[in-house]
């Protein structure tokens, strides 16, 4: 099986005898129903490809569609003039490099249907182009911007630039509005949603899908089509790790698996991920490799966001998830829509989802970033020490894994000197360190008559971690008695160890710990 890493185009997977994933059935009702639409989803997701899908059906191209769902659903295959802008492969730091962009794009297609050398604004000369192409054609105009946020992501921090490119783009987009009685169908895909950049309060207000159960398996592959497509190749995989295809499938599902784009969404596999693994046949985290943007950790780190949420799950709104990009910095819609935290589950009753990680690869990375974003140094001057707390937490060695975290902390910069934010800082830590482990740690987690620290389990014992700061050990192993975190703690199987322990204010570290432990009950 040929896989196709980092092939975006439809035409080029088709034609290359690559490995492609039917989903012409959802290209044809989304064309059928509808005409302006916009889909965000996180990167390497399946953006391009649909954006391409798209262009090849418009441009009638009928042959690439053979055996697909498509060629049994069109019956009058017609070719209209498509204008594609793919923002994708720059960055626009500088704001001439947004227009000579589009430019570039204008000028290829004025070989095409004219040029009047008196259009000089982005919108008007877009908007006469499409007019030039429905005379000349007799057919209605095609539009598909592909990342038509990326001008503006790429520029978070940089204000004059954002503002310049955000005005360029306001011009561009106007089209849908301008020229309407023009255009046959429009498509914009992008990670965030901006608000403010008009085309979602425009006369002709795009349909935004990226919600819609009807599209929620659009772009990914979903757990019926891996079993569809890849079910022979899962046993070769399976065959190489020496482990059966059942637990094969169980590997990648934990791994890969678990986005939700909607409440009642089946699972989605990320694949970029996905697709990486079954051709080296290896559990590599691809997708986390390629890069996280960085005004996620400058968000995390000047808002002081309190890392240990994301272990109990973060409540939001279906409007919160979506406002990103309006002005505001909103971490949380940030996190979603970038794909670092996706739907959990859905309360009816409140209109509200609970939000996490999607899966193994996702968690994991997005720690062992953040854990090199609060580090003075890099993280292959640390990998050592992790590795080492890692075996000392598989193996409960309790005195030398607290040793190992104190080791650990006392090289971490804390940039504030209020207590709170120095608190926050600290827990930050301790779940950072815990979670890169291996362990699902869970921080002030809500017992009947408290909140418990720090919580986590091993293969063989059960940890209850109450902190104090600028008081006792001694104090912090006494509230653990005196609340019975112990016994509130459900483990029949495996001893419960207690570890209260004094958090220096002065020395920003962990200063002293003692440790109990109960036998099972």
């Amino acid at each position: 099986m040929k896989y196709p890493i980092g092939i975006q185009t439809f035409e080029e997977i088709i034609t290359g005898g690559y490995q492609y994933v039917d989903k012409t059935d959802l290209v044809y009702k989304l064309v059928d129903e509808g005409k302006y639409y916009f889909l965000s989803r996180p990167r390497r997701f399946g953006k391009s490809l649909l954006t391409t899908t798209l262009e090849a059906y418009f441009k009638g191209k009928k042959d690439l569609f053979k055996g697909l769902a498509m060629e049994h659903l069109e019956k009058d295959w017609v070719e209209y003039p498509v204008f594609h802008i793919d923002f994708t492969g720059d960055f626009y730091s500088n704001p001439t490099y947004l227009e000579e962009k589009i430019i570039s794009h204008f000028e290829k297609w004025e070989v095409l249907y004219g040029k009047d050398e008196k259009e000089k604004r982005i919108g008007t000369r877009f908007e006469n182009l499409v007019i030039r192409a429905c005379e000349k054609t007799g057919k209605k105009a095609v539009i598909l911007i592909d990342e038509y946020d990326k001008p503006l992501t790429d520029t978070i921090g940089m204000p004059d630039v954002q503002d310049q490119n955000r005005a360029t783009l306001q011009s561009l987009y106007g089209i849908m509005k301008r020229a309407d009685q023009y255009i046959r169908f429009a498509f914009l895909t992008g990670v965030t949603r901006y608000g403010k950049l008009g085309i979602f309060s425009a006369a002709n207000n795009p349909d935004d899908i990226s919600m819609s159960e009807d599209y929620a398996s659009i772009c990914g592959i979903s757990e019926s089509e891996l079993h569809q497509y890849f079910d022979d190749e899962i046993q070769v995989f399976a065959e190489r790790q020496k482990v059966s295809k059942e637990q094969m499938y169980e590997r990648l599902k934990k791994k890969y698996d678990g986005y939700h784009f909607c409440a009642n969404s089946e699972d989605i596999y990320n694949p970029f991920s996905l697709l990486g693994a079954l051709k080296s046949r290896a559990l590599e985290n691809k997708w986390f490799a390629t890069g996280t943007p960085t005004y996620l950790t400058s968000m995390l780190k000047r808002r002081s966001y309190d890392l240990t949420k994301f272990s109990s799950g973060i409540d939001a709104t279906a409007e919160t998830m979506a406002s990103f990009g309006n002005g505001e910095e909103n971490m949380i819609a940030a996190l979603y829509q970038s794909g670092y935290l996706t739907i959990k589950s859905y309360d009816s009753s409140v209109e509200s989802y609970v939000l996490g990680f999607p899966n193994e690869e996702v968690a994991n990375g997005f720690v062992k970033y953040l854990i090199v974003d609060y580090m003075s140094k890099g993280m292959d001057e640390y990998d050592a020490d992790f590795i080492k707390l890692k075996r000392q937490i598989m193996s409960d060695d309790v005195e030398s894994f607290m040793t190992q975290i104190r080791h650990i902390m006392a090289q971490i910069p804390f940039e504030s000197n209020e207590s709170d934010m120095m608190e926050i800082h600290f827990r930050n830590m301790i779940y950072l360190m815990i979670r890169f482990s291996g362990f699902n740690v869970f921080v002030e987690l809500p017992v009947l008559g408290g909140r418990i620290d720090i919580f986590f389990e091993t293969d063989n014992r059960v940890y209850v971690i109450e902190c104090k700061r600028d008081q006792s050990a001694d104090e912090a192993l006494a509230q653990i008695d005196m609340k019975k975190y112990d016994q509130k703690i459900s483990s029949k199987d495996k001893p419960v160890v207690k570890i209260g322990a004094n958090f220096s204010t002065e020395e920003r570290n962990i200063v002293e710990w003692k440790v109990e432990e109960n036998k099972c009950k």
